[in-house]
């Protein structure tokens, strides 16, 4: 009788712990989910902050304003977390993030400067509501001077043109930055090979560019084609637009939707030469491997983007 009761009694407890274990188990792939996304992303922003000095001034501003919303992204994905997350993981994820954003910080303000500047006394008389007035203005005013920076530094650009047929050749472009702004229902052509392309706000647009050495720096666009080779591309705020590209490192989407690619197949007299000058390895194509910093699950696919079905896709003439 003590011996089957015995029996009896593991038997429930064995059922409780399985039951127990089954409840569990869920909850630990989360965690194994988190942690394992958590890690790759911060690895890999310390890795593009380490590479912060090889890169131009214009390209530092969207580069750290790029890590900046990565930083924030993983933030986020850490607040959603800490319905699961013992409390244990949430102290060391927020002590990484927190050093990290030092990090960021710190090689911002040792690469980016701020101007040192010295305040003026102002009279009694100037009302409260006049400087907060002034310093909405100013600070409007700042955010769209960081946001045309690029632009307005650029070597060689194209700006505020609507309907016309532009082009630049090698002798005004290679290795030098080029910028694109504010454009609707134009063809530009770029050939040669720049060191760097900042693109910003354009609608309705064909872009066609030879190697670029560098990166490419792409945010607001709509309904655009972009026929680009470079080593990195980033792509912000953007959507309804195709990308035929070759990119040797890889291609990245932020807060973009219905973004397509496929390989780059533009050809002109002359790239080849352009390719050599540009440094980019012909064989080397990452044209479908792209990153979606909005989408940080690993076992399902961004809808954010896709690719360009084969018998979709068109040639391009020089």
């Amino acid at each position: 009788m003590t011996e089957r009761l015995q029996k009896r009694d593991d038997k429930r407890k064995l059922n409780i712990e399985n039951k127990k274990e089954d409840r569990e188990a869920p909850i630990r792939e989360k965690c194994e989910h988190f942690h394992d996304n958590l890690s790759k992303e911060i690895d890999e922003i310390e890795r593009d902050v380490s590479r912060s000095s090889s890169l131009t001034k214009t390209e530092l501003i969207d580069h750290f304003d790029g890590l900046t919303v990565r930083l924030q992204k993983a933030q986020k994905f850490l607040s959603e977390a800490t319905l699961f997350l013992p409390s244990y993981d949430i102290s060391k994820a927020t002590e990484s993030l927190s050093k990290l954003q030092n990090m960021l910080q710190d090689k911002r303000n040792e690469l980016m400067p701020k101007k040192k500047f010295a305040f003026k006394s102002k009279k009694a008389s100037e009302g409260d509501g006049k400087k907060t007035k002034n310093l909405s203005t100013k600070d409007d005013a700042h955010k769209k001077s960081t946001k045309n920076e690029p632009c307005i530094l650029a070597d060689c650009k194209f700006v505020d043109e609507d309907g016309k047929n532009l082009s630049m050749d090698p002798s005004q472009i290679n290795q030098k930055d080029v910028a694109l702004a504010r454009l609707k229902h134009c063809v530009v052509k770029l050939y040669g090979s720049p060191s760097a392309i900042h693109v910003n706000e354009l609608e309705d647009c064909k872009i066609f560019c030879g190697p670029v050495s560098g990166s490419i720096f792409i945010r607001e666009c709509k309904n655009c084609v972009f026929i680009l080779s470079c080593q990195q591309l980033r792509i912000h705020t953007t959507e309804f637009t195709n990308f035929y590209i070759h990119v040797t490192s890889k291609a990245i989407i932020e807060d973009s939707h219905d973004v397509q690619f496929a390989p780059y197949n533009w050809n002109y007299p002359g790239i080849a030469e352009h390719f050599k000058l540009s440094g980019l390895d012909k064989e080397r194509n990452n044209w479908d491997d792209i990153d979606d910093f909005n989408w940080l699950a690993v076992d399902a696919h961004s809808p954010n983007w896709s690719l360009v079905a084969p018998e979709q896709r068109k040639n391009w003439d020089p």
